[in-house]
């Protein structure tokens, strides 16, 4: 089946990553691409409209250029969208099996998209969204995922596609802790820590059977560890070749607030980052079904 990607440009190098990114990834999947930039309506002057206008069209035509250099058998098409970026974005996540923008996470940002714009749209995506960082280069690492109560099995379904498409191992990572209430509430002769630890490790090895049913020849590393997820899960996306998490597609990532995983991922960037959604619209569900095989459902 044939994914329908949209990537945002803005001709700064963190979209140069977020197009480099695509490009490698058509070496494995059929595609056809949408190369977007969103024309701030805000800041068009209502004087010399075309001049800006213009230089958007350069923009995109730069990125098609890039594409065809590259050798990669991609059907592409360019838009420039008069919109504010947020919306315009999340309009072209509506129309996209995947929406992939760049990120720079070191240095004043070149371009429309940078720093908190990749965190204005995972929270709201409408398909699953891969935010790059600027730099990037393909990594034989694992492809991690973020494995949530609520929002895990869209994660891990899109995560065991990802890296059966890529042959590498797919690395679950359960991060737990006690919560605040129980620290000094039993003596330590009657601490909990061993029957929540055990019951972590039952909903993981559920979630690791789940995928292994659907995905027989699939490499799983699970990994269940006592800590912050935010923190336990940056320790792994370090060299990997794509992080995943979920969404509930109400400012929520990975079950907790923006600020926490999702926040942490997006800003420090230590690979790549996919958001999941997992509250989709029956439009929304055929789309994750092509890209994430299991769906959000299952």
């Amino acid at each position: 089946m044939t994914e329908s990607v949209v990537v945002a440009v803005d001709g700064g190098t963190a979209s140069a990553a977020a197009l480099d990114w695509v490009i490698d990834r058509a070496r494995s999947v059929d595609m056809q691409l949408e190369i977007i930039t969103v024309a701030d309506i805000d800041w068009i002057p209502q004087l010399g409209s075309e001049w800006v206008l213009l230089q958007h069209e350069q923009v995109v035509q730069a990125a098609r250029e890039r594409v065809a250099s590259s050798g990669a058998a991609i059907d592409c098409s360019t838009t420039v969208e008069h919109d504010r970026p947020v919306p315009g974005l999340l309009a072209a996540s509506r129309r996209a099996d995947l929406l992939v923008i760049g990120s720079h996470k070191t240095a004043a940002a070149v371009g429309l998209v940078h720093g908190t714009l990749p965190l204005a749209i995972a929270a709201q995506t409408h398909a699953p969204l891969v935010v790059v960082p600027v730099g990037w280069e393909p990594s034989e690492g694992p492809v991690v995922a973020g494995v949530d109560d609520a929002t895990g099995v869209a994660a891990m379904g899109f995560a065991a596609v990802e890296a059966e498409r890529a042959h590498m191992t797919l690395e679950a990572v359960r991060a737990w802790s006690l919560p605040a209430l129980m620290y000094g509430a039993w003596a330590a002769i009657d601490s909990p820590f061993d029957e929540f630890q055990a019951a972590e490790r039952a909903m993981l090895s559920g979630e690791v059977a789940r995928v292994r049913a659907q995905h027989r020849g699939l490499s799983i590393d699970p990994r269940l560890e006592y800590g912050r997820p935010s923190l336990v899960l940056a320790q792994h996306a370090q060299g990997a070749r794509l992080s995943v998490v979920g969404s509930h597609g109400r400012g929520a990532i990975a079950g907790l607030l923006l600020g926490s995983v999702g926040h942490d991922l997006l800003m420090n960037m230590p690979s790549p980052v996919a958001i999941v959604p997992e509250n989709v619209t029956p439009d929304d569900d055929e789309t994750l079904d092509a890209v994430a095989a299991a769906g959000a459902r299952s």
